[in-house]
């Protein structure tokens, strides 16, 4: 791994109710103290964090993201198909991505990341109650309740209104049609600020790990819930799994994804892995220098 690339990093000033910006001063001093060559970049309401990726689509730089999930998601698309890196400095309200990413070794290695339509992701789309809860947490940052317990506290505010619906999901390995709570695609293992739906996922096996739950009452969500934040969920009655490359689903109505805290809303989705498609540059020492 060259430690001595040039890094660009891209800042998101509101993630984490402002966590990214109160950073900024660790990441330069970090660089000077290793002799890394930097430039730091802000997004802004004229220049995106893809628009200012794109500017160094023929460099083969270290492209850290300084913000939480969804702003990796919207910069990821700048990044697939150059010879940059990815590194992430998590500072959103979620980081599930970098839960996920941690563990790898300390290295670049070459990562799957899945595409639904258009998107392209590296961790988990969802549909069904965990990702209403997800979507839901929008209406609920700008209040008292701390960024921690977001999750939380939109979980009880996503079970009053919950709605089961009907999906027909089409796969190499099966195809389902029912009514469901949860269904989750996955490539990376976490999501919703630390629930660990996918135990045994890995980001380098060309798969997808498939989740879906039957429909339940309201009263069993809850422990189903409890189970996801733990990695208990599989194996229990009503909670099915399998793994594949490609996804075709269709249903009656429209539905919105969240998709590493982004939301892709339509009726008709194909879901993709793509092995190796982009190099992960992990440098845990660094990053946990700068978030001290």
């Amino acid at each position: 791994m060259k430690l001595n690339m040039k890094r660009i990093f891209i800042v998101n000033e509101s993630a984490g109710r402002g966590k990214s910006k109160k950073i900024i001063p660790n990441i330069e001093n970090e660089c000077k103290n290793q002799n890394i060559e930097f430039e730091i970049r802000y997004i802004t309401k004229e220049k995106s964090g893809y628009d200012i990726a794109l500017e160094y689509k023929d460099k083969e730089y270290v492209i850290y993201v300084v913000g939480g999930d969804g702003t990796l998601t919207l910069v990821l698309p700048a990044l697939v198909g150059t010879k940059n890196k990815l590194g992430i400095i998590p500072s959103g309200s979620g980081n599930d991505t970098y839960r996920t990413i941690k563990n790898l070794p300390n290295k670049e290695t070459l990562i799957d990341i899945g595409k639904i339509n258009d998107k392209y992701f590296i961790n988990v789309a969802c549909t069904g109650i965990d990702a209403e809860v997800a979507n839901n947490i929008d209406k609920l940052r700008n209040t008292i309740i701390p960024t921690s317990q977001l999750y939380n506290a939109s979980i009880v505010y996503t079970f009053i209104k919950f709605k089961h619906k009907k999906m027909k999901l089409k796969t190499s390995v099966k195809n389902i049609e029912t009514q469901y709570t949860i269904l989750s695609i996955c490539n990376g293992a976490y999501y919703g600020g630390g629930y660990n739906i996918a135990p045994k996922s890995t980001l380098t096996d060309g798969l997808l790990d498939v989740y879906y739950a039957e429909k339940m009452s309201k009263i069993k969500m809850i422990p189903l819930i409890l189970r996801l934040k733990k990695g208990k969920h599989e194996g229990k009655r009503r909670i099915h799994k399998f793994r594949t490359n490609h996804v075709e689903l269709e249903l009656d109505e429209k539905i919105t994804f969240n998709v590493d805290g982004e939301k892709l809303t339509g009726n008709k989705f194909i879901i993709d892995v793509l092995p190796k498609s982009i190099t992960l540059f992990n440098d845990n020492d660094f990053v946990e220098k700068i978030l001290k």
